[in-house]
């Protein structure tokens, strides 16, 4: 059967009935091939007329649905509604404000998000770090905290999170003809990934990384440290194969952290992002427990630190490395630090980092 969609609607129609056609189709069996939920700010439709504007212009998406937009107090209507689609269905999450924290939350209630788009989520309200279940995340915010009071300040972490900067408003960002055109074109393409798209004037990528950045990345290593330094303390003893390579078996009290993922995936499930631990052999490093992926999606455990990157040369000072650096040939923001031993000899690396993702390009 093919999937059923709303025609756009006259404004004249109350939003009952358009979520009523929306839920018809859904309850009929029919599925849409790309599904699109809205999640208001706080204030409701009241301040988030943008969005009731951007539901409208997203019906034009053939093969797509696009429900009324909802409270973003009833994101967990959002996760039942996600659930009921038939596998295949193209899931996109598109939040403003506190919908943008909560939208966090649905990413994290359900099993796949294709894409989540996040308009100036609010720094005074919770959220949680995206996983690996969401494909892509995109967070579009105001650099300059004074103009949005901290409403539209950068705040959502996790993994495949890119950050896009614009200069609005927090109250005028939802209704902004650039943000709705760099939107569509999101999900335009996403529907049909075939589909071309123009570039977006007035969306740009983010140029350079700020102090907020800095110390999500710091907290991260910190977070790593406390939770290895509890096991006990660091030591080599012995060898182990990692991913085809034959690396010394760093330990944390009496556990091996060689090809044993619990700790890196642990940190990377509270706060997003990638973790590593490295160990020192002559003059390499080592990743013997990692989450960040090669090309072919597997653990890039085995693989070496650049030797001739710039942070090797802070590590072999015993001095922690913050900032950008490339990673497998993919660029990161990241926190490197050494680790020691009992005698203060360097014999590893602690490692975090975002990486910073080729979508953050207006399309």
């Amino acid at each position: 059967m093919k999937p059923i969609r709303c025609s756009p609607l006259s404004v004249r129609v109350p939003p009952v009935f358009i979520t009523l056609c929306v839920c018809f189709a859904l309850a009929t069996g029919a599925r849409a091939q790309t599904l699109v939920v809205l999640l208001e700010g706080l204030g409701g439709r009241i301040t988030s007329t943008g969005i009731v504007s951007l539901q409208k212009e997203l019906t034009a998406i053939p093969n797509t649905i696009v429900p009324a937009p909802i409270p973003q107090s009833k994101w967990r209507s959002v996760v039942k509604l996600i659930e009921e689609q038939e596998p295949g269905t193209t899931i996109v999450v598109i939040g403003y404000s506190l919908g943008a924290n909560n939208s966090t939350y649905v990413a994290k209630k359900v099993k796949h998000v294709d894409e989540l788009i996040a308009i100036q989520p609010s720094l005074w309200g919770p959220s949680v770090a995206i996983g690996e279940n969401t494909d892509k995340a995109i967070e579009i915010y105001n650099p300059r905290f004074w103009r949005t009071a901290g409403l539209g300040a950068k705040r959502l972490v996790g993994v495949h999170f890119s950050y896009i900067t614009n200069n609005d408003t927090h109250l005028y960002a939802h209704n902004d003809p650039q943000v709705h055109k760099f939107i569509f074109n999101e999900v335009k393409v996403i529907a049909h990934p075939a589909a071309s798209s123009k570039p977006v004037v007035g969306i740009q990528p983010e140029g350079k990384v700020g102090p907020q950045d800095i110390q999500k990345v710091k907290a991260a290593v910190a977070l790593l440290k406390s939770k290895s330094e509890q096991l006990g303390p660091a030591r080599i003893e012995g060898t182990d194969m990692v991913g085809g390579t034959a690396a010394p078996a760093v330990f944390f009290g009496a556990t091996k952290m060689n090809n044993n993922f619990t700790l890196v995936d642990q940190i990377v499930k509270e706060v997003g992002g990638t973790a590593t631990i490295f160990v020192r052999s002559g003059s390499d490093y080592i990743r013997v427990a990692t989450n960040v992926k090669k090309e072919d999606g597997s653990r890039a455990i085995g693989t070496i630190l650049d030797p001739n990157g710039k942070v090797i040369e802070f590590i072999n000072m015993s001095k922690a490395f913050y900032g950008a650096a490339t990673i497998l040939g993919k660029p990161y923001l990241t926190g490197y630090e050494p680790i020691h031993d009992v005698r203060n000899n360097v014999i590893g690396i602690y490692y975090f980092g975002y990486i910073v993702r080729g979508s953050l390009a207006a399309r």
